[in-house]
């Protein structure tokens, strides 16, 4: 079984599809994310550790997924203009949020970074899959060495604290060695996920020889991974990042191949509703529970805490659904507007009621079975990393 959500048109035409297991897997990851904020958080575990990696991971690979959905199709040159456009202004509104966010101090906010790969993210989109696939190769190879070697350089500066409004100021080009190099979440990492991401966007994800394809494949790069451990090789750090980047990715990409099976089987799918249903509003969701966590309520009780962020998510899925009528959060809904508004301007008048205007976020001008829709807020919440054990901060603390 897979859901078919339609999503509003301008003028009445053609609507769009979401794709479940896509919403599934992000669902899924705010659920992690969640869990390794709540657990550990002064002392993080090896588990949470883990958890809060692979949340990370799978958001960046499902980010790339909806880019590339949401510029399915065929289109007009001006079509994709209006695209990328909407894509740049939604870039723009999550910074603005993750700057807000890490304003708090309570977590390591990850919105800079997507807004960043976001917006990296624009000039890739018309590539083929083969070339997406070759790029993330790259990445993975090129990235660990150069991280390390920047964070050797004593001259370097050491991001401290979340990326704020005031850093913008007081130190914009800490700021962006950080969000490149040397941060929490170095930008030239992830943009491997979000170039497979953008490859796997391109397949008919309502197959079910597809999603099949994705979770074997995932699970031999995982295996692959675990095996180069145990190889005698050289543990030098930027090798053993490498290791850990390449089993993340095997760990995100069968992730969302078991999400897209998992839906076909209609008693999974109708008891994993309320998930999928939070994989449509991560950004509002997440940024609520960040917020929640500031004044410190129930800290000493972590498993009282998870229990009831999950419930009191759930339950404004609920109230939110059945006042406002529609799937996406609040949050979705006012970065949503911004970029209609942008697509309209970039389509101009012609173009905004010609059979090529479409207002719903990634919709496709003949909606297929391997198209779906999704804003790209929806593609991104924080992430809830602990600081002193991801390999990436191990590296800042060499």
């Amino acid at each position: 079984m897979t859901d078919r959500s339609s999503g509003t048109t301008v003028h009445g035409l053609a609507q769009c599809t979401r794709i479940a297991g896509v919403d599934l897997a992000r669902g899924l990851a705010l659920l992690g994310m969640m869990a390794a904020h709540v657990f550990d958080a002064d002392e993080p575990s090896s588990v949470t550790t883990a958890a809060a990696d692979w949340s990370v991971t799978t958001f960046a690979l499902v980010a790339g997924v909806s880019l590339a959905l949401m510029l399915g199709g065929k289109r007009a040159r001006r079509e994709r203009a209006a695209v990328r456009a909407g894509i740049a202004v939604h870039a723009v509104l999550v910074a603005v949020i993750g700057l807000a966010l890490g304003s708090t101090g309570r977590a390591d906010i990850v919105l800079p970074c997507f807004a960043v790969l976001f917006l990296l993210a624009i000039p890739l989109l018309g590539l083929r899959p083969w070339m997406l696939t070759r790029i993330a190769a790259v990445l993975l190879l090129v990235a660990p060495p150069m991280i390390t070697a920047t964070l050797a350089d004593a001259a370097v500066p050491r991001p401290v604290e979340n990326p704020t409004f005031a850093t913008l100021v007081t130190d914009p080009s800490g700021l962006v060695i950080g969000v490149f190099l040397t941060g929490f979440y170095p930008v030239l990492a992830y943009l491997a996920y979000i170039c497979a991401g953008l490859a796997i966007g391109r397949l008919d994800l309502t197959s079910v020889q597809v999603a099949y394809r994705l979770l074997l494949g995932g699970l031999a790069t995982v295996a692959m991974g675990m095996l180069w451990l145990m190889l005698p090789l050289p543990h030098q750090q930027s090798w053993m990042v490498l290791i850990h980047d390449v089993h993340a990715l095997g760990a995100a990409i069968a992730v969302v191949g078991a999400s897209l099976l998992v839906v076909h089987v209609p008693v999974m799918a109708r008891l994993l509703w309320p998930i999928r249903t939070a994989g449509a509003m991560p950004l509002t969701l997440y940024s609520a529970h960040v917020l929640v966590l500031v004044p410190g309520v129930l800290e000493h009780e972590p498993v009282v805490l998870f229990l009831s962020l999950v419930a009191g998510g759930l339950l404004f899925e609920v109230v939110w659904r059945a006042l406002a009528r529609q799937q996406q959060g609040p949050l979705e809904w006012l970065v949503g507007v911004a970029s209609r508004r942008v697509r309209r301007a970039v389509l101009g008048p012609r173009g905004a009621e010609g059979p090529g205007s479409h207002a719903a976020h990634g919709e496709s001008r003949q909606p297929t079975r391997r198209q779906g829709c999704r804003p790209a807020s929806t593609v991104v919440a924080g992430s809830a990393r602990p600081r002193p054990r991801s390999p990436h901060m191990e590296r800042n603390d060499r």
